[in-house]
Order: structure tokens, then sequence, then C-alpha cells
């Protein structure tokens, strides 16, 4: 217990629906255990749940976000922007952000977690970009008028704690989607740039295309973008000098490769291990090397 973090702890939203059924990742006496086996140093958190009356802290719900804009890239690749108040988009500025959506008049079961790619709460917008792969995105792609979000959510990234601001050096390996999250960690300013001194990115533009790159992407140095297809040319993991930050924003069949060749811990999307964002359906658990049961949604890593 004393070793697990929990990347909604002292958030808004904490005590979360795990503490309703005694399995708090945090607190010792919310887990069946004593203040003996909890090393929180925030606002006990057994305390804000007897506060609030012995039930969770519900402050991630549903709102309905007018469609301000559609980009429309192709037949089954958009971005949203959506219309939400300025206090949402600055939360949803966090790398590693992403909400739960579904268009309007669709049933809750068509929640997807999609990443935040761009917020302005200067302009009152987020944007979000779907790319057709099933059903749940496939409804999500026809929404009109609004679409209904739940958020936000911090945990869309794995890795972010391995990063080292003493590097100078860091490589990208980005293909489709995947690299919306890129986009708040440049515009994060001192927070992410540390990170990413003279990055280079490899990019496959796979299902998204070259005007959705030069739209989100077109600021980053000319020299240090390198478009490829995976597919076809391989990661070129083999032949950049993958040391220093790494981040691999790619399925998990890309990611694997590129963790092998960086021969440490990369940052890597974890949208293949979210299902309710919560922590309650048990969709994204696995056990670690100690044989503790981890829930990927909500394990600070």
């Amino acid at each position: 217990m004393k070793n697990k973090q929990c990347i909604d702890a002292g958030r808004e939203g904490c005590p979360c629906a795990l503490a309703e059924y005694g399995k708090c990742l945090i607190c010792g006496r919310l887990s069946g255990g004593s203040c003996q086996d909890c090393s929180w140093q925030g606002t006990c958190i057994y305390t804000l749940f007897q506060q609030n009356g012995r039930q969770k802290i519900d402050v991630r719900r549903e709102r309905r976000l007018a469609v301000h804009t559609v980009r429309r890239y192709s037949e089954s690749f958009c971005v949203f922007l959506l219309e939400a108040d300025r206090g949402f988009c600055q939360k949803a500025q966090t790398a590693g952000a992403y909400v739960f959506a579904r268009a309007e008049g669709a049933d809750p079961w068509y929640d997807m977690p999609v990443s935040v790619l761009k917020a302005e709460p200067e302009k009152g917008l987020i944007h979000l970009g779907v790319c057709g792969s099933g059903p749940k995105s496939g409804a999500l792609l026809q929404a009109e008028t609004a679409v209904v979000v739940r958020g936000i959510y911090y945990n869309g990234l794995c890795g972010l704690g391995s990063l080292d601001d003493r590097t100078c050096g860091a490589s990208v390996f980005a293909r489709g989607i995947a690299i919306a999250p890129l986009r708040n960690l440049l515009d994060g300013g001192g927070r992410y740039r540390r990170w990413l001194k003279n990055a280079q990115l490899y990019v496959d533009t796979e299902k998204v295309g070259m005007d959705f790159l030069r739209d989100y992407f077109g600021d980053l140095p000319a020299g240090s973008l390198h478009v490829r297809s995976f597919a076809e040319e391989g990661t070129g993991c083999g032949e950049a000098e993958v040391c220093g930050n790494v981040f691999a924003l790619t399925s998990p069949y890309y990611a694997e490769q590129i963790e092998e060749a960086a021969e440490h811990a990369v940052v890597r999307p974890n949208n293949a291990n979210l299902c309710c964002g919560e922590g309650i359906c048990g969709a994204c658990t696995c056990d670690d090397e100690n044989g503790k049961t981890v829930h990927r949604c909500k394990a600070k890593r």
C-alpha cells in the first residue's frame, strides 16, 4: 500500500467510487486496513469521505458540449471543436487528459475514451480527434449538434514519472490519432517542454493525413519532423538515437518495439486499458510483480 499512488488522489472527485467499495488505492482505512498502511501526505481521504456522508464526491458529471466546428479530414477521421467553460478547458490542458464521449442521443454504453487533442480556455473550446474503428467511434463520428462528455480524467499517458528534466534530447514516435496527447505537452510551457528538449518527431500519418499534421503540429521545426510509414519502413527506433526521454504515442504493438529499443521505460498511451475510467469495471486491472492488483486508469506511473 505504501508504494501505491493514485492519479486522482487529492484532486476534485476524491474520494471516488473505489472508496465506497472499500478499495481505495491510498487510504488504509478505506481498503480494509488502518492508518499505519497509509503514506498519503495530503488532506486525509478518510476524513473527506466521512464529511461527505460516506459517499464519493461526484464532480465528473456528464455535460452536453455544443459542437462549434467539425474539421473533417476523411470519412473516418475528424476533429470536433466543442464549446466548454473556461475551467473545464483549463483542466483539459493537462498532459494525459482525456474524456469519455458519445454523440448526443446515443445510449451511455457508447461512451468511449478520447484524448484531449487541444484546449483553448481563452476561446472556450476543446478539440477531440476521433478516428473511426468500431461501433463506438463510428457512432461518435455522426455527432452533429452536440457531444456528451464526462471528465476530465488524467491518466491517458503511462510513464510520465520516468521522464528526466536533465536530459538534452527526446524522441517522439507517433502514429495516427495516438499523437493527440503531444499537443498538450507542447502547449504546457515549462511544465512539459523541459521533457522535450531538442525533440525529434517520427510520425506515421496513416488514418489522419498530412492536413491534420499541418493544422495541429505545423509549428514544429521542419528539421525535427520525420514522416514515414511504420508498416513499410519501421518506426525508425533502430536508426534513431532512442536515448533520453522517449515517447511512444502509438498502438501497443509499436510501443513495445520502441520500449525494447530504448531499453528503458517510455511514455505510452493508456487507452487500450481504459473502459469506465473509475476503476470499478475492472477491465483495466492487472497484477504487478508483487501480485498486487493495479487499476491502470488510476495508478500513477
